[in-house]
């Protein structure tokens, strides 16, 4: 894997030691969107959000917008992790994370970057499946017209299904959708179970799909 590091370091590698044990080519550019579109070509683009990291959002979401198509990653401090909220990158990782998690975190924005396409200018702003409605500019979910109380992740879990309605979607790339450093498969199971809960007579819309994931009911 091409890992691209924006950052004022002089060697990436020093925002995120764990790449020296990787088997992943690093190069090295400053923090700007001139910088990332000269660069050669990358898999993974790495923002240094040690020090800023509302900057390193900010920046995140100027490199989303020239629609290139790289997974963003933003690097940040574990003291300053509850001042990220979230951004335009696909996943958080922390600079002093080890190998596996590292390469975990790099691997997990590609599939992020994948599941999030079905999302993009080009999708819908109103999907209607069964008796949900998505309207992806109010950011809202209802069933049966009534408004769904849901969380953060709930949202994004129960948007990523109905957005592949009819077919299972894997809790790989699920979790894709929530990014963070405490996301896992464990916690998808958990905000299934809090989506099922509350869709009441309809929580069988949502299915197990064994070794699969899980599908929303088209």
């Amino acid at each position: 894997m091409d890992v691209l590091v924006l950052t004022t370091a002089s060697d990436g590698r020093d925002v995120l030691p764990a790449l020296d044990l990787l088997p992943h080519t690093v190069q090295t550019a400053p923090p700007s969107v001139a910088a990332f579109l000269s660069a050669a070509t990358c898999d993974v683009v790495v923002v240094d959000g040690r020090t800023q990291p509302q900057a390193a959002a900010a920046l995140a979401g100027l490199l989303t917008a020239t629609d290139r198509g790289i997974p963003v990653v933003a690097v940040v401090a574990e003291t300053a992790l509850h001042a990220v909220t979230r951004g335009s990158f696909d996943q958080l990782v922390m600079s002093t994370a080890g190998p596996a998690e590292t390469d975990a975190r790099l691997r997990l924005s590609q599939r992020h970057r994948v599941s999030r396409e079905p999302d993009g200018i080009d999708a819908p702003v109103v999907l209607r499946v069964g008796p949900f409605e998505l309207d992806q500019h109010a950011y809202t979910i209802t069933i049966d017209t009534r408004p769904l109380p849901l969380t953060h992740h709930e949202f994004e879990v129960l948007r990523a299904l109905l957005a592949h309605a009819g077919r299972p979607v894997s809790r790989e790339r699920l979790l894709g959708t929530l990014g963070g450093p405490d996301a896992s498969p464990r916690a998808i199971d958990c905000h299934v179970r809090a989506l099922r809960s509350k869709l009441g007579p309809h929580r069988t819309s949502i299915r197990t799909v064994r070794g699969l994931g899980y599908l929303a009911v088209a």
